[in-house]
């Protein structure tokens, strides 16, 4: 049995079209853990902090907080509603994001332990790639040394919608798939 040539790229574009409609997920970077003598303080001066040393873009704001006690605290956005955090201990928690209809995108976030030694405060700073950084999950932890979280804090940047590339190629294969079906039916002239 043989398949024609219009039908193989008809079967092509499809396939490409159901793979383009696939939303990538994000992932968190590897972690830089830092110590300082005493605690940054408040949602601002952790955001303030981060820029300064070179963890988040200058454009990065406070979204929101989850505390290890279950409360929440707003920022530029209700944290709430884009994000979900599940603390699976209290050293590991998973955290996903969907940050679609927010106005942000995800730059990081800040893990916080307590005292590590005498007066040395923990931190774990998490990245997310620029390309990734709508939608996506990861799981944030102190494993080295094991601590307990007492929260984590969202830093993103206002703007900068991912440009929605799945539905541009799903329009662009079906157009295609319709001309190569119109070509099927009259033949070449």
């Amino acid at each position: 049995m043989k398949i024609s040539k219009t039908k193989y790229l008809l079967a092509v574009l499809t396939a490409l079209v159901g793979l383009s409609l696939q939303q990538a997920q994000a992932h968190l970077l590897s972690a830089q853990q830092f110590t300082l003598a005493s605690p940054l303080g408040s949602p601002t001066s952790e955001n303030t902090y981060l820029i300064n040393n070179g963890y988040l873009p200058a454009t990065s704001q406070y979204l929101g907080k989850f505390n290890n006690d279950n409360t929440i605290e707003n920022g530029a956005i209700n944290i709430a509603q884009y994000v979900t955090v599940t603390m699976t201990s209290g050293s590991t928690w998973d955290i996903s994001w969907d940050l679609t209809g927010s106005g942000f995108t995800l730059d990081g976030v800040l893990i916080k332990d307590g005292v590590e030694g005498p007066g040395n405060q923990l931190y774990r700073f998490y990245g997310v790639s620029s390309d990734e950084a709508l939608i996506g999950s990861g799981t944030v932890t102190f494993d080295n040394p094991v601590k307990g979280i007492s929260h984590i804090s969202f830093f993103g940047s206002p703007g900068g919608q991912v440009p929605d590339g799945g539905t541009t190629a799903a329009l662009l294969g079906l157009g295609l798939s319709g001309l190569a079906g119109l070509r099927a039916k009259f033949g070449r002239n």
